[in-house]
């Protein structure tokens, strides 16, 4: 699943941490396999500006799930730097990080500068800060010459799985390029993510990283116990989107009853009819279905799921009734002690 740090109106960012803390343990219990922690800056409705940051609290907090970032805006960073942090949580926690990578800025372009503060930005970059990187990780000498034989500590045995995050052909590219896997952000791009998946697939070169493709969906999704409950939490989607694509990037993410009384124009409930796309929702068997017919139509071998609602019990019971749906280890031993 992928983690937002949401912070809902009349709630604050230390109570959206202490959520993704909640969350992290239960969906661990639930049986799910990774946590990542998204990056944002600038706003009202998501407090996850340092992901790598909260990846240490979660890791910490947990015991066997997968933690990860979905993901680093390397465009802001130096892979050096990068490198540091997450040999360092490799370190710490073995085997069970991730690092995965964004080309987004993630902001406006105010805090893009702000996040650069002199150095060169700009998604041009991103291709060979993604080589350097790999290089650090990997021992092998990086593409920038003035950092060849350039020692990176602490030492470790293992690195972290490298995912490659993005919603079109580059990011696909480079991902099979570099041999390393690739998210697709369903919820970014609901139209073109298909053949994107596949075509990193039939692209792949295999690597130090890994030897074959592997790749996920990221989609927003929306369970309740019926499909009218469903429909409703996800209101909140509506609202948020319409604040989001007017610039309003501080506030917090609505309340249903927000959403409801919110007076939409025709042409925002127009714009409204494509966002709904990036968004799976419906009852369990409902979103299940859904789900399956993605994977297999993306051919991916992972769905990684973010519930974006006001409500944070019912975002929790929102993942564990996908859990159940899908039968997943902890939702099944629940249900046999229920």
């Amino acid at each position: 699943m992928l983690d937002h740090s949401l912070i809902g109106s009349g709630s604050t960012a230390r109570e959206a941490f202490q959520n993704t803390l909640e969350l992290a343990r239960a969906t661990e219990q639930l049986g799910y396999h990774r946590y990542w922690l998204a990056e944002h800056h600038g706003s009202g409705h998501f407090a996850g500006v340092a992901p790598e940051v909260l990846a240490a609290q979660v890791a910490a907090a947990t015991s066997r799930i997968r933690v990860g970032t979905g993901g680093v805006l390397l465009t802001h960073y130096s892979p050096f730097k990068v490198a540091e942090v997450f040999r360092l949580l490799e370190t710490l926690y073995p085997g069970r990080i991730d690092l995965g990578l964004g080309r987004a800025q993630g902001s406006t372009d105010q805090v893009t500068r702000a996040l650069a503060y002199g150095a060169s930005v700009g998604p041009e970059t991103f291709p060979k800060k993604l080589a350097d990187l790999i290089a650090f990780l990997s021992g092998t000498e990086p593409a920038s010459e003035e950092f060849r034989g350039l020692p990176l500590r602490p030492a470790t045995e293992g690195r972290p799985q490298l995912w490659s995050l993005g919603s079109g052909e580059q990011s696909a590219a480079l991902a099979a390029r570099h041999g390393i896997s690739f998210c697709f952000a369903h919820f970014f791009n609901p139209i073109t993510g298909a053949p994107v998946t596949r075509g990193y697939r039939a692209q792949f070169k295999p690597s130090a990283q890994q030897p074959a493709p592997y790749s996920a969906v990221s989609v927003y999704v929306v369970c309740g116990r019926t499909e009218e409950e469903a429909r409703r939490l996800g209101r909140s989607n509506d609202l948020l989107a319409v604040n989001t694509r007017k610039g309003r990037a501080e506030l917090p993410i609505p309340s249903v009853e927000e959403a409801e009384a919110y007076q939409y124009s025709p042409e925002e409930l127009a714009t409204l009819e494509f966002d709904r796309k990036r968004l799976v929702f419906g009852d369990p068997s409902q979103v299940k279905e859904q789900l399956q017919r993605m994977a297999a139509d993306f051919e991916v071998d992972e769905l990684i799921i973010t519930t974006i609602c006001h409500d944070h019990r019912a975002r929790l019971r929102s993942y564990e009734l996908v859990a159940e749906a899908f039968a997943l280890s902890g939702a099944t031993s629940r249900r046999a002690a229920g």
